[in-house]
């Protein structure tokens, strides 16, 4: 499964922030999938959230944060995403690569 520079709601399940959304994301993954997001935010978007992983709130929701840091800019553009480009995600903006699978409960 693969979230592309999520936002509002999915943005805040991504980051763990909002359970509904992190739950609806934990449910469409079979066990042993992988969920893999890129997404990006800087303070100057005027979110309330912070770009931090909450991590406790993936365990909760059956799964298991893998891998979390910058992503590459070959990943970036793999993604084949216009948003990326006019945001010039990885060039102006910072993009995290979270991946995470999904375990058996």
């Amino acid at each position: 499964m693969r979230v592309t520079f999520p936002w509002g709601s999915l943005l805040r399940g991504v980051l763990g922030t909002n359970g509904n959304s992190l739950a609806g994301i934990a449910r469409v993954a079979k066990p042993g999938a992988e969920v893999r997001a890129l997404f990006s935010m800087t303070e100057r978007d005027g979110l309330d959230v912070a770009a931090v992983i909450d991590r406790a709130a993936y365990e909760a929701n059956g799964m298991c944060v893998v891998e979390e840091r910058d992503a590459t800019a070959g990943e970036i553009a793999a993604m084949g995403s216009s948003w990326a480009k006019r945001l010039r995600a990885g060039v102006e903006r910072p993009v995290t690569l979270l991946r995470a699978v999904r375990v058996e409960r």
